[in-house]
């Protein structure tokens, strides 16, 4: 089950990458293939994360949630299979911890400075009810917990630390086109006429004779290379094409604008997150499969995610990230 699909809003990039995965090696750490014999965390801790979660869940969507069917899966309804994937998740904190371990990295007294200061303010912000569902932790249970994910996403650093994730403008430039979409070939060199003339609004004849009311859109260079795409980007700005033949329709396209920056740095954006978890995967992968490690603890058959309705503490990981940089 792919980590990043339950869990697509959640917390820091770590969070996204922590999937089912079996790729190659990481860095000079010995593989021993075996079930790690390391005790998991307490109760309280992981009731910490459940609870900031199923509140951050139900707090948008309502309690009603966990209660919903679940297809091709071991979980019949939503609720068990939520805590299936948080006990996956902190699985996955734990294995980090242990590659943290072997490779000497660690907390700095500056970084755990940080760390407690973040958990004596979500520790303080808790209600009696949120302390009941997590179990009557502690701020040194919240402390252990931040400290675990705080290395988790340390290491996650370091393994992606000597990968190449630069990525230029130039690969992923989005441009702005308006287009007029025709079935007929005849129309559209009509139209190809008609736009041409000095002072025609492009726009005009595309709202009043495409086939798609859809006239405007963007194009990237990362996206799949068709017809259209190929042309948009052989045009500057302002410039008008000649018909194109795609799938059987005739289109005459416009570049209105030739560089839409904030387009293009979120596909930058997109495209870097897509390397790093790549890297991530290429350096966690077998790790994690030859070294095994499984929560067994009997807490997690009987938490009830629909006790303490009151409870209503949800940023556990939000006032992570606002507060803690990588």
């Amino acid at each position: 089950m792919i980590f990043r699909k339950f869990f697509k809003t959640t917390v820091t990039l770590l969070s996204c990458m922590l999937l089912a995965c079996s790729l190659v090696s990481c860095k000079g750490v010995e593989i021993t293939g075996k079930t790690e014999d390391v005790e998991g965390y307490s109760e309280a801790e992981c009731r910490i994360v459940i609870g900031s979660e199923r509140n951050r869940y139900q707090n948008a969507l309502g309690s009603n949630i966990w209660n919903l069917p679940v297809e091709n899966q071991h979980e019949s309804t939503y609720g068990p299979y939520f805590v299936s994937r948080i006990k996956e998740f902190l699985q996955d904190i734990k294995t980090l911890n242990l590659l943290a371990a072997r490779t000497g990295i660690i907390a700095t007294s500056t970084e755990m400075d940080k760390i407690r200061t973040i958990s004596n303010e979500f520790y303080d912000s808790l209600t009696p009810e949120d302390i009941e569902f997590m179990g009557g932790c502690t701020v040194d249970d919240v402390v252990h917990m931040y400290t675990e994910y705080f290395l988790a996403c340390k290491t996650a650093d370091y393994l992606i630390s000597d990968a190449d994730l630069e990525v230029s403008d130039a690969e992923v430039k989005v441009i702005k086109i308006q287009e007029i979409e025709c079935s007929d070939s005849a129309e559209a060199y009509k139209l190809l006429e008609l736009v041409n003339v000095e002072g025609a609004s492009f726009q005009y004849y595309a709202r009043q004779n495409s086939e798609n009311p859809e006239i405007e859109r963007t194009v990237s260079k990362s996206d799949k290379t068709d017809a259209i795409s190929t042309a948009a980007f052989k045009l500057e700005e302002g410039q008008i094409s000649d018909i194109i033949e795609e799938n059987g329709k005739y289109y005459i396209i416009k570049v209105i604008d030739a560089y839409d920056e904030d387009a293009t740095l979120a596909m930058k954006k997109k495209l870097e997150t897509v390397l790093k978890s790549k890297a991530f995967f290429d350096e966690y992968g077998e790790y994690k499969e030859q070294h095994i490690v499984r929560f067994r603890e009997p807490f997690w058959e009987r938490i009830d995610l629909n006790e303490y309705s009151e409870s209503k503490a949800d940023n556990f990981f939000s006032l992570f990230n606002e507060n803690i940089n990588f």
